[in-house]
């Protein structure tokens, strides 16, 4: 039960697997994720950028002492960092850490810088003295509110509260209309070319998004498509054990399938033509060989006659009775041929009629007797039938089917035994069963399926052939199962060999 369990769950996996996409899907997916993917992307780079911004801008530092657009958005955000260092809850210590590394730049653009936090003096460039009386000296800066002066004669920026306080003073801070407008144009061209740049990345996001995603849906579809068209090469070029290797439930999928099974097909065809070839070149050369023997003897005893080898009334007579035997045999061999190209050709038509099997049966045992007893045989008849049993049938054409099986008899008698045949009829519920037994030589295990095979024999020698053509048991199963029977054979090697033929029962 768990071996089945695992194996309906590795057969729903499977089916689940994205191999097993359709195209329509693929492309579907591959639409949406053209879309959504580069958007995402662009989201978590927007997010980067948020964090970055006032760098990638250059407004995060200043970098001047002169007044311009971007000038006051870097004092504005160096405030903002020096407002958000001291109200962080950080040690005194990384406070002034902090605090240290935004006067350094500050002092660069020499700037003087204090700052106190809980009435101590936090950092400060020279004495707190100093910084607050050259901002005093620039403006006033006795009041309560915070002061951001940009002026002439100098800047001053005062950040208080109740736990802190920041000065920040530079007297050699340059202010004018004609810089402002410059500046401020210079800033337009700072950000056009700086949005210019993202706006360049969200584009190449875009494109190499959906180009990675378009070639990994177009290598899921085109590899696929160029195995077919592999596998169509190398069965151009007769490889019929070439097999596409491409497991899947999609369109793809079916027609590598399709294809596969058309390749096993053609196959097959191809043998199965290879093998008739193949049984129609023994047909011809047994056939052959078959007429050969009794022409040859034929030929023989009328050279005989000829020659005056046979010159005594007896000899002639043995002589000319030999030829009419060995052309009975070649006339044999040809209405064999003849019968089994008809049944081949679906041109054998059978004239059936309702009639007694039993008394069909005793009939013929009269006209087999005869034969039978000038070629050595004994005949037994056993019949377990009535009367009113009837089947439907060809009286000739079973009638050589019963004549074929006893030639068979006859010519594979065992030497130095007196051969004999038993004939049993039984009945059944729905058929009659006739059964042909012989005493002669039989039929290997091997063999025995082969023996109503056209043209074959379980004699590979083919010495006995005079009597028969290699025909005989084919025509049987052919004219038997055009009646609706069955035949089959049952043998002992060495022990004989029995034929039995199953007809349907007319009802009555």
């Amino acid at each position: 039960m768990r071996v089945e369990r695992a194996g309906d769950a590795l057969k729903k996996k499977k089916k689940r697997s994205s191999k097993n996409l359709k195209i329509n899907t693929r492309i579907a997916m591959t639409a949406v994720t053209a879309i959504f993917v580069p958007i995402i992307i662009i989201a978590i780079f927007t997010i980067i950028f948020a964090e970055s911004a006032t760098s990638f801008f250059n407004i995060s530092t200043v970098t001047t002492n002169s007044y311009s657009t971007i000038n006051q958005l870097q004092w504005a955000q160096t405030r903002a960092r020096i407002t958000e260092a001291l109200t962080a809850d950080d040690t005194a210590e990384a406070k002034k850490e902090t605090i240290r590394s935004i006067a350094s730049q500050l002092e660069e653009i020499d700037s003087l810088v204090y700052v106190e936090a809980d009435g101590q003096e936090l950092y400060s460039t020279s004495t707190a003295e100093e910084v607050l009386e050259a901002a005093v000296n620039i403006t006033d800066i006795s009041g309560e509110e915070n002061i951001d002066y940009f002026g002439d004669n100098g800047l001053v920026i005062v950040n208080r509260s109740e736990n802190y306080l920041a000065v920040i003073v530079n007297e050699n801070y340059t202010f004018g209309d004609t810089a402002q407008k410059l500046t401020a144009r210079d800033f337009t061209n700072l950000m056009l070319s700086r949005t210019g740049i993202i706006i360049l990345i969200i584009v190449l996001l875009f494109v190499i998004a959906i180009t990675v995603i378009s070639s990994i849906t177009s290598s899921t579809i085109v590899k696929p498509i160029k195995k077919i068209a592999d596998g169509a090469d190398e069965i151009a070029r007769g490889n019929l054990d070439y097999k596409i290797e491409y497991d899947s439930t999609n369109e793809l999928g079916k027609t590598v399938k399709s294809f596969n099974e058309m390749r096993l097909r053609l196959k097959t065809s191809i043998e199965q033509r290879n093998v008739e070839a193949q049984k129609r070149n023994e047909l011809i050369a047994g056939i052959a060989h078959d007429l050969r023997t009794p022409l040859t003897s034929a030929k023989g005893y009328a050279e005989g006659v000829r020659d005056g080898i046979a010159n005594t009334p007896e000899k002639k007579r043995l002589y000319l009775e030999t030829i009419c035997s060995s052309i009975d045999g070649t006339q044999k061999i040809l209405d064999d041929l003849l019968t089994m190209s008809k049944l081949e050709l679906k041109d054998y038509r059978l004239n059936k009629v309702d009639i007694s099997i039993r008394e069909f049966i005793e009939d013929g045992v009269q006209d087999m007797k005869l034969r039978l007893e000038e070629s050595g045989f004994e005949l037994g008849v056993i019949i377990n039938c009535p009367k009113q049993t009837i089947v439907s049938l060809d009286p000739d054409a079973f009638s050589r089917v019963i004549a074929n099986i006893i030639s068979n008899s006859i010519k594979y008698a065992k030497d130095g035994v007196k051969g004999k045949i038993d004939i049993t009829l039984s009945e059944y519920d729905r058929s009659v069963i006739l059964e042909i037994t012989d005493n002669g030589i039989g039929v290997d295990e091997k063999s025995l399926p082969k023996i109503f095979d056209t043209m074959y024999r379980a004699d590979p020698a083919r010495t006995r052939v005079f009597d028969g053509s290699g025909l005989g048991l084919s025509v049987c199963k052919n004219i038997v199962e055009m009646h609706g029977g069955l035949i089959w054979a049952s043998s002992r090697d060495s022990k004989g060999l029995s034929i039995f033929i199953s007809l349907p029962k007319k009802e009555v």
